[in-house]
């Protein structure tokens, strides 16, 4: 109600209204309702989340109006969740010292409602000494017909290797992602890492076909509407089915990365920025099979998580320039470049060195290649070592 309100005077009237007081001071009028179900502090801190989402709008605008923001993100108001049938979706803010949570037993107990549920996860941040348990946010999910309680958690994390060695990633088309490190033990060969997308995209289009099928029923007119009710729920777990199998894979490459980074020394990562890639080739290519900014930020979050700091390095025509020489390279079929002085790579290797040394780290002259196939269950090594490309 109160992010409708504001929408309304951003559209209509062009002001931005980011202070929590005006919600608060509502809190006897027309929000009483809300005010007495929630209780003072959870509505003071849910006036504290809505203030939190202006004000990071207003900042997204400056960026944008600087220039400092990537061509496809488009910067909106904060809005109001709501499912696929256009229903808003209930949502419950309580304040870090309104709830208890119970590792052992697996208990959340709610302060202000004196109420104690049951959970089910595993909440390993509130497990960690120090961890300072922030706003729990409560959503329903009506496709799944559950709720899902969510923690921000304070933790300090801190960097277990100093002095390792660098490492270039390069997001691709019909891999997700290639990583080459500098050199090893200052000898001139460094360790690549290839991960494949063709499970996503099997994936992928095995759901788009299904969800096209119930497309194809609901169009038909003769359909009766408890038939087009059945079909519309049906589609709606089929969407969120295959999001459910994205993200797990996500998940699952970014962990193996951290764990090979970890393995390999790894200190630091530097992500190539992917300016402009969704404009590149429209279409049902990979930029829709995925989403780039999502598996950016999932891989991003689990290195740093495990103490290895990540980067985001703008990776214009690293494709197209040899990281070896600087010289133009020539595309060649079957994903490999061709340098003038002699020597072949592969495409998306040669971007990863490229983001290295924009990172400031040293290019190897020859790397060991390790190929591997992100599932939704887990991560299969295609082969163990191959020669020095």
């Amino acid at each position: 109600m109160e992010n409708y309100r504001r929408r309304r005077l951003f559209f209509e009237a062009g002001k931005i209204d980011y202070s929590w007081m005006s919600a608060w001071s509502r809190r006897y009028t027309e929000y009483a309702g809300i005010y007495k179900l929630l209780g003072s502090m959870n509505f003071h801190d849910a006036c504290r989340l809505i203030s939190e989402q202006w004000r990071s709008f207003v900042g997204l605008l400056r960026a944008a109006k600087e220039g400092k923001l990537e061509p496809w993100q488009k910067v909106r108001p904060p809005g109001y969740r709501k499912d696929r049938d256009g229903q808003r979706v209930s949502v419950v803010v309580v304040r870090f010292d309104n709830y208890r949570i119970d590792l052992e037993r697996k208990m959340l107990h709610l302060g202000y409602w004196n109420v104690s549920v049951s959970f089910r996860g595993k909440p390993r941040w509130l497990a960690r000494p120090g961890a300072k348990q922030g706003r729990l946010i409560i959503i329903y999910d009506p496709v799944k017909k559950r709720w899902y309680a969510r923690v921000s958690v304070e933790v300090v994390l801190e960097s277990k290797l100093n002095g390792g060695l660098r490492a270039g990633i390069d997001l691709g088309r019909e891999r997700l992602f290639a990583l080459v490190t500098e050199p090893l033990n200052g000898s001139g060969e460094g360790v690549a890492l290839l991960y494949r997308g063709g499970p996503l995209k099997a994936d992928y289009f095995y759901f788009e076909k299904k969800i096209a099928e119930i497309d194809r029923m609901l169009a038909n007119p003769k359909s009766e509407e408890m038939d087009r009710a059945v079909l519309k729920e049906k589609r709606r777990r089929l969407y969120e089915k295959r999001r459910r199998r994205r993200d797990q894979l996500f998940a699952n490459n970014a962990a193996h990365l951290a764990g090979m980074c970890l393995e390999l020394k790894v200190s630091a990562v530097f992500i190539g920025g992917l300016r402009g890639i969704a404009h590149d080739k429209p279409g049902k290519g990979n930029t829709n099979v995925w989403s780039y900014r999502r598996f950016k930020q999932r891989l991003a979050t689990t290195l740093e998580n495990n103490g290895i700091p990540a980067f985001e390095i703008q990776e214009g025509n690293t494709s197209k320039t040899c990281a070896r020489h600087g010289c133009e390279v020539v595309r060649k079929p079957r994903g490999l470049v061709r340098c003038p002085f002699g020597h072949a790579v592969h495409a998306d290797l040669n971007a990863a060195m490229n983001i290295l040394a924009r990172g400031g780290g040293r290019v190897p002259t020859r790397v060991r290649v390790f190929s591997f196939i992100p599932t939704a269950s887990k991560v299969i090594a295609v082969e163990k070592n191959s020669n020095p490309a």
